[in-house]
């Protein structure tokens, strides 16, 4: 049986009131990481509810991320997962919460987001690395007079690895927004290779995820590396753009994106640990034709970011980043992020915009026709 005490702790979390737990805490009335019957802590209780702030709160008093005994051997992760709360998950990520710790059904945080359908969940999940793995290359080895990474190029290289969206060209995007490592592609290239090795010598916590990701990151980076010292002539940020443009392209009889899809292919086919599971299930896929294959962006997206049932139709038509909100003002069929990436666009779509702007007037009229009927049978009716 639970205390009175941490009944009223529990009641405080349900009423997001974060400065009465705090003077719970505080006065001794209940310990930080006490449990309740079922082995759950404050913070499994609040990170189940979705209270961001209160998860906060507990976590700078000093809550273990990890704690508790829960009788199902579910983690504060798992309860966030199960919220679909995004921030609360990246919360305890950022304090160490352990990612693939499995419950008693043999399910790691991910796997139950995924059950319930919280894909972003899974995305965000899949996609956590901690800066310190970043700042560990920006502190020179003692035989060596320079650090692998300078230590102002971190948090852009950071920012870099964290993206959730692997469309080329979103990071071509991401990359020409951050001086520090467009000017440091070299060395980019190098530490993300050294990041992707790291991650299978880790005994049982080896991440064939993660260093996928690191690989194809670091694939991309290479490339614009020897574009960089080929034409030296030319600025940086002109031949990430020609290569936004390229991967634009798509072919004229099936619109198909050939260019994309076989730079991503090669990504995946150059992947060096060959025995991983997660290469071999990529390349039985890849092995079949264009035909029965999924986009290969597809494929690796969803071994990065977790399988999805659906796709959401709200992405860019640009760069794939998903909920967006504008559109084009013509057809109002095709959205984007931003006006850049609607210019981007804008030559492809410049052929077929007068077309969905038709189609779209034609619905909207259908639409209105169907709603008149409707109305007048209704009168009829009364």
């Amino acid at each position: 049986m639970i205390s009175e005490h941490f009944s009223k702790a529990i009641e405080k979390i349900n009423s997001n009131d974060a400065s009465g737990l705090q003077e719970l805490i505080k006065s001794h009335d209940v310990e930080i990481d006490s449990e309740d019957e079922h082995g759950m802590t404050l913070l499994q209780h609040a990170a189940f509810k979705g209270k961001k702030e209160i998860c906060q709160l507990l976590l700078d008093l000093g809550a273990d991320a990890n704690g508790g005994h829960h009788e199902h051997k579910y983690s504060s992760l798992h309860f966030a997962a199960l919220s679909g709360n995004l921030d609360i998950c990246q919360q305890l990520l950022q304090s160490g919460c352990k990612p693939d710790v499995i419950n008693s059904v043999g399910r790691t945080a991910a796997q139950m987001a995924a059950f319930v359908g919280n894909h972003t969940v899974v995305s965000i999940i899949n996609n956590f690395i901690p800066r310190s793995e970043i700042e560990h290359y920006t502190v020179a080895p003692n035989d060596q007079t320079e650090p692998k990474l300078p230590p102002a190029a971190a948090p852009a290289l950071h920012k870099f690895v964290m993206q959730v969206n692997l469309h080329p060209i979103h990071l071509l995007l991401t990359i020409q927004k951050l001086p520090l490592l467009y000017d440091n592609l070299v060395k980019v290239k190098n530490v993300l290779e050294m990041l992707c090795a790291n991650q299978m010598k880790r005994g049982r916590e080896v991440n064939e995820i993660l260093a996928l990701k690191y690989h194809y990151l670091r694939f991309l980076v290479e490339r614009m590396a020897k574009e960089q010292h080929q034409h030296s002539d030319k600025p940086i940020l002109e031949l990430l753009n020609q290569y936004v443009k390229a991967f634009l392209k798509q072919r004229p009889s099936d619109g198909f994106p050939e260019f994309m899809d076989n730079f991503i292919r090669e990504a995946i086919r150059t992947f060096p640990f060959k025995e991983t599971t997660i290469f071999r299930q990529l390349l039985v896929n890849l092995t079949k034709t264009k035909e029965e294959s999924p986009l290969a962006l597809n494929l690796l997206t969803s071994c990065i970011n977790g399988q999805r049932g659906f796709q959401d139709d709200d992405a860019c038509a640009t760069c794939g980043q998903e909920k967006v909100a504008s559109k084009c003002s013509i057809c109002k069929s095709v959205q984007y992020c931003n006006r850049d990436c609607q210019k981007l666009h804008w030559s492809i779509h410049k052929k077929e915009c007068d077309k969905l702007a038709k189609q779209f007037k034609n619905l909207e009229i259908k639409s209105q026709a169907s709603e008149t009927k409707a109305a007048a049978d209704q009168e009829t009716s009364k």
